[in-house]
């Protein structure tokens, strides 16, 4: 439990550092407009009675690649102003800042799990669980039990059926293009260069 919270306080640090570069930067925000591009165009929402609550999304791609490449604090300011940014676009409904909370902290998951790591199945399927379960899962519907007035067992079933759909669908997403980005030359230069440099 010790060397996991050390693990997790270097790559907070690590991460944090990184909004200091402006190549850094400049991923980070092409990250962003992709996960928003992907939250109005690349999902598909389920009604059930009366709300849109089941949605099918495949903005966590994005924000698990920045994690990999920028850690936990660059994925999680993505992944809270994606939530923010994509409800001032298209807003459905009231804001629920509890969502804005369960992306930044997806991001978190994805930075601690796999940056300045390899890509590994194992580690992004670990990875996901965590989200789809404690995130997406429990604490997703405590919000539709606080917000939208959903009995706990009437959200759980609700938020379970689309983690169970989604859980495979995402880990092979996330792979894929998780292992094709880290194989590129352009990240292996970066990389390079952060071992040099002396601020890490």
């Amino acid at each position: 439990m010790k060397n996991l919270f050390e693990t997790a306080g270097r790559k907070f640090g690590g991460s944090a550092r990184e909004l200091s570069r402006p190549v850094s930067l400049s991923v980070c925000a092409m990250m962003l407009a992709i996960t928003l591009v992907l939250s109005y165009f690349g999902n598909i929402s389920i009604t059930f009675l009366g709300t849109n609550v089941i949605k099918l999304s495949f903005t966590v791609i994005p924000i698990a690649v920045a994690g990999m490449l920028y850690g936990p604090v660059c994925a999680g300011i993505i992944g809270g102003l994606s939530d923010i940014i994509g409800f001032m676009l298209a807003p459905m409904g009231a804001y629920i800042p509890g969502f804005t909370i369960s992306m930044v902290l997806i991001g978190f998951v994805f930075g601690i799990a796999l940056y300045e790591e390899k890509p590994s199945l194992l580690r992004i399927a670990a990875a996901q669980f965590v989200v789809s379960l404690f995130i997406s899962t429990l604490l997703g519907s405590l919000w539709f039990v606080l917000f939208y007035g959903f009995r706990p067992l009437q959200a759980l079933s609700v938020r379970g059926i689309k983690e169970l759909v989604m859980y495979p669908i995402s880990v092979a997403l996330v792979f894929l293009i998780a292992k094709t980005v880290a194989r590129l030359p352009e990240i292996e230069t970066l990389r390079k260069k952060k071992r040099r440099s002396p601020q890490e």
